[in-house]
């Protein structure tokens, strides 16, 4: 016992030392520097002394693990989904979620799910959803959608669809993906041009924002190119919506959802309202109620919890 308290003592004196430069204590050859071995030794202390003192992990994060901070979304400008932990960009502008292998991935434009082709024009969202998808996920299904390299061109999308073969065996072209699609009006409209000469329909999935997001009505843009689009709602009003749905419009971004619908029912596209069931069964039944009031049905759709 007795010895091991003078250790401690020396490891105390040596902790409370000066330390030495980075550079220095770094390995790099140069004049005063330590020997190696003295060095590592007293590297190992001084981390071990810190640990124990501040309570902090060995890589130095305050009680989290440098491999959790690599998986959240690498941006400034970030929020925090419901359990607190998932970091991202609003405008959707991030990506990368920790894999070692990230970097030499190829961007995925277009993917396949449930016999319809998916394409992913961008990252960019109005909203920071809480139950979004893409939170603190890599992939959606085995596609990996972040976009590293910037967003597509139709011709990058085109040939990506040509690569899955045979298109006539498709249902529809839905555009979806990690980001909200209506940020890439032309890009989406080529696209869709291509996917009616092969003979496939066209859906869009989208926040219903989109007026917003380009300072015009598009409504009369889809026309002709989008056969039927999938507005989220989620939401029984604006006040409800936005600490679930934290659009850069705030709350007026529900009231554009809402003109947004109406606008498409007029223009004879075909269109419902989505809401995610996890707002539960009277919210639900709040929202349907504002879906009557605007005259196109409501879809609940199930929560997807991992995949």
């Amino acid at each position: 016992m007795k010895e091991n308290r003078n250790d401690l003592k020396s490891e105390e004196k040596n902790l409370n030392a000066p330390r030495r430069p980075n550079a220095e204590r770094g390995g790099e050859p140069g004049k005063g520097s330590a020997p190696a071995k003295n060095r590592d030794n007293r590297d190992n202390r001084d981390n071990r002394g810190r640990d124990n003192r501040n309570g902090r992990n060995h890589e130095g994060r305050d009680g989290r693990d440098n491999r959790e901070q690599r998986e959240q979304v690498r941006d400034k400008s970030a929020g925090k989904n419901a359990k607190g932990k998932n970091k991202f960009n609003q405008n959707g502008q991030s990506g990368q979620n920790g894999n070692k292998n990230a970097d030499n991935r190829k961007d995925t434009y277009v993917y396949v799910l449930d016999g319809n082709i998916y394409i992913n024009l961008t990252n960019k969202c109005s909203n920071g959803c809480l139950f979004c998808v893409r939170n603190e996920r890599a992939s959606y299904y085995g596609n990996f959608l972040w976009l590293r390299h910037g967003d597509p061109t139709p011709e990058k999308v085109i040939a990506a669809m040509n690569g899955l073969g045979d298109l006539s065996k498709y249902r529809e072209v839905v555009f979806c993906g990690f980001g909200e699609p209506t940020y890439k009006m032309s890009e989406m409209a080529a696209v869709a041009d291509y996917a009616h000469a092969k003979g496939l329909g066209t859906r869009l999935n989208t926040n219903g924002q989109g007026n917003l997001i380009n300072k015009r009505e598009i409504v009369p843009e889809l026309k002709g190119k989008i056969d039927k689009i999938n507005i989220s709602l989620n939401a029984s009003s604006a006040e409800k919506y936005q600490p679930v749905c934290r659009s850069q419009f705030k709350e007026a971004g529900y009231t554009a959802i809402l003109d947004f619908a109406r606008q498409c029912r007029r223009a004879g596209i075909e269109c419902w309202f989505s809401v995610v069931d996890i707002v539960g069964e009277e919210e639900v039944a709040a929202c349907r109620r504002v879906a009557d009031s605007v005259g196109i049905p409501l879809r609940v759709r199930k929560y997807i919890a991992d995949s």
